[in-house]
């Protein structure tokens, strides 16, 4: 049985003189050719997720990031098949010339832990491209989100008459494909500890609006920007949730339209047991101001082992 989620990494080479800049629906149109899904499911949740655009890389190269989440159905034709035939995006002919699998572990992998001796509870999370999310109000108009919970950054689980029936995010994707002997009370942990996660700013990274165009005149309203999380709370469990969610939500990417490229996350996760931000900033704010002091030998070296001494996990 092949591991899933799988990530692959694509390096590409555009063989076309002049093209307009790629645009999300042409990404979308090629995977759509790649991994087609039958008519009744156009409007579902893709079983991939396309961790952004074709980036330049210069030299007309490009870097590329796709995944595919289904842990039952294998994807009908492998990226690595593509390597040297011309793939069309738009106006842009890319040739695909290198594909790297980056990650390829099962979702009991994923969600059985343990993860180490300290449990991430606290993780930095940026935005790659425009993040989709959005409410209704009493019209049925979309407003979009610009101050996203943590419920909306992890997606959602659809039930009817008391079964999973779908979901969207990290969420959905264990609710869909996950073994269901284990997602079941995976996923009554992770919403347990999702109430004790708090969101805080980046400074210099707030969170913005963010307007992208489409084709036809079409205009995408989304945000972009960093935020801060943190597991307040809760137990082990909870945090090795937190932990399996911040990996996840890299792979699913965050709110709606993924399978065009939006909502493409990176993570961070901070060193475990380091001060939050808003505890550094009310320290500051009490500390008394003191003349600098020129530091010894022995405090140089401590510094520069401060600055080098990292004791966290990064998900990238």
């Amino acid at each position: 049985m092949v591991p899933v989620p799988r990530r692959w990494t694509v390096i590409l080479r555009d063989r076309a003189d002049t093209a307009r800049p790629i645009r999300p629906e042409d990404c979308h149109g090629l995977l759509n050719r790649w991994w087609p899904h039958p008519p009744e499911e156009h409007a579902l949740a893709k079983r991939w997720a396309m961790n952004g655009w074709p980036a330049p890389l210069g030299d007309r190269l490009y870097h590329w990031t796709l995944t595919w989440l289904d842990d039952e159905v294998p994807p009908p034709s492998d990226p690595e098949e593509a390597v040297g035939r011309v793939q069309r995006i738009g106006d842009h002919l890319l040739e695909p010339l290198s594909v790297t699998r980056t990650f390829d572990r099962r979702y009991g992998e994923l969600l059985a832990g343990p993860r180490g001796p300290l449990p991430v509870r606290s993780a930095e999370l940026r935005s790659r491209t425009p993040v989709v999310t959005a409410t209704r109000d009493s019209s049925g108009e979309r407003i979009p989100h610009v101050w996203p919970g943590p419920r909306r950054i992890f997606g959602a689980v659809h039930r009817s008459g008391g079964g999973i029936v779908g979901g969207s995010g990290a969420m959905g994707a264990v609710a869909r494909f996950a073994p269901p002997a284990l997602a079941g009370a995976w996923l009554e942990s992770a919403f347990e500890g999702l109430d004790l996660v708090r969101r805080l700013p980046v400074p210099g990274e707030e969170i913005r609006l963010a307007e992208h165009h489409q084709a036809e005149g079409r205009t995408v309203l989304g945000w972009q920007g960093g935020l801060r999380l943190e597991l307040t709370g809760g137990d082990r469990r909870h945090a090795e949730a937190f932990a399996a969610l911040l990996e996840l939500v890299e792979l699913t990417g965050v709110g709606k339209y993924t399978a065009q490229g939006f909502g493409s996350v990176l993570v961070d996760t901070v060193t475990p047991g380091a001060p939050s931000s808003a505890a550094v900033a009310q320290r500051a704010r009490r500390a008394p101001q003191r003349p600098p002091s020129r530091p010894g030998p022995l405090e140089a070296r401590a510094a520069v082992a401060g600055l080098e001494e990292f004791g966290g996990l990064l998900f990238d």
